[in-house]
């Protein structure tokens, strides 16, 4: 394959991806890749838990070949490119598989976590953190040398970064950082409930709130952070020490008082509230929560307070378009917003809710670096980096006490 010439791309043929995982996220991610534009791809085939689901898909979106079995993905030397969209506990052996078998990778978060070394299911998430930690980052190590060996490119799909609003944020922060700092990130990934009942168990997730959603807002400050110090000093500012606190809403008393409500109950043994603040290197603080407590669909914000301005994005709150409805029985068929438990009322319906998300910009990021051989916005240092908070976040729990990075 031509990699660049001039800045300008010269193919003859398209870059061709495997998806591996049936899914919610494999849905998204196949309309993601028919927006891409400039680099022609092509998606040859899917594979899913059943066959059923990946054929279902596959038809859906018109893709030649479906499978049971990922291997038949890896096996295939015309796919350059495999994008693994499948439970938390899967993404670690899928991409050392696919690194060795000399494919591209893109990845949903989180990388990797701990998910259990011979407890039973219902133990996993009563293991000491601290074994946690230890696990995760024998892990990291260990991906980071079979990525360098195999020399594939690991594309972090943390969809944040690349959202419209965030991107415009980072255009207008980066030119106020000759004069100034950003000194606090206040950051927020709440939803109503999981897609998915996997997410209800630590054997399956990795965690609860924590490792799901705040790692959105959690990546992201770590990413400003980076990038500030580098453009402006030319070293990237990191996390050094953080301090955490984690519970299950649904196991408290005041829950246990109300009645009929609609929030999503039947978790296991992993949190529903987190609250993670990070210090840096240069001194400044970062405070991130990830709930499934939040009534209403979803919300993803930013706040970021710099010494000359201030930035505020949300990724879901668009209010673009404006409807009421008494009763919602004619428009119960219409997309509103993910996750958003009734149209009866007052709602904002989202107009292109994937593209403000920033799913189709962070394919198309992830297309050119492959094509241009160039690094993603968002690789493997961030996905490692954000893993380490996590994890760290969770012993803080567990200790109560301020963890170092150090």
């Amino acid at each position: 394959m031509n990699l660049k010439e001039k800045g300008e791309y010269h193919m003859t043929q398209p870059v061709k991806i495997g998806i591996i995982g049936a899914g919610f996220a494999g849905a998204f991610h196949l309309r993601s890749y028919r927006q891409v534009q400039r680099v022609p791809v092509e998606v040859t085939a899917i594979a899913g838990k059943t066959k059923t689901r990946a054929e279902n898909l596959a038809k859906r979106y018109n893709v030649l070949n479906y499978y049971d079995d990922y291997r038949y993905i890896l096996d295939d030397p015309s796919i350059q490119v495999v994008d693994i969209v499948v439970p938390n506990a899967l993404h670690l052996p899928m991409v050392l598989e696919a690194a060795r078998a000399g494919k591209h990778i893109i990845c949903e978060k989180p990388l990797t976590g701990y998910f259990g070394q011979g407890e039973p299911d219902d133990e996993v998430g009563a293991t000491p953190k601290r074994k946690m930690l230890e696990k995760v980052r024998e892990d990291l190590e260990n991906v980071r040398a079979v990525m360098a060996a195999n020399q594939v490119k690991f594309c972090y799909a943390e969809n944040w970064i690349h959202a419209p609003s965030f991107r415009k944020g980072l255009e207008l922060m980066e030119k106020c950082f000759a004069t100034g700092s950003i000194l606090e990130i206040r950051g927020d990934e709440s939803h109503s409930g999981s897609h998915a009942e996997y997410a209800k168990y630590w054997r399956h997730a990795g965690g609860g709130a924590m490792a799901r959603l705040a790692a959105h807002p959690i990546a992201a400050g770590l990413f400003l952070k980076q990038y500030e110090g580098e453009k402006r000093d030319g070293r990237p500012i990191v996390a050094k020490e953080v301090w955490a606190d984690a519970t299950d809403l649904t196991k408290t008393e005041a829950f246990a008082h109300a009645k009929d409500s609609p929030l999503v109950t039947g978790w296991q043994d992993v949190e529903t509230w987190s609250q993670l603040t990070v210090t840096f290197t240069d001194g400044t603080k970062g405070i991130f929560f990830g709930t499934d407590d939040l009534l209403g669909g979803m919300e993803s914000e930013m706040d970021i307070r710099l010494t000359n301005s201030r930035v505020k994005f949300a990724l879901c709150s668009v209010r673009d378009c404006q409807f009421y409805i008494v009763d919602p029985a004619p428009v119960e068929d219409v997309y509103f917003n993910e996750k958003q438990e009734t149209k009866a009322g007052l709602s904002f319906p989202n107009p292109d809710e994937e593209w403000t998300l920033g799913y189709p910009h962070e394919i198309q990021d992830f297309m050119e670096a492959i094509v241009y051989d160039r690094d993603p916005l968002t690789g493997l240092d961030l996905a490692m980096q954000l893993v380490e908070v996590l994890y760290a976040g969770y012993v803080s729990c567990e200790e109560g006490r301020r963890i170092s990075l150090e």
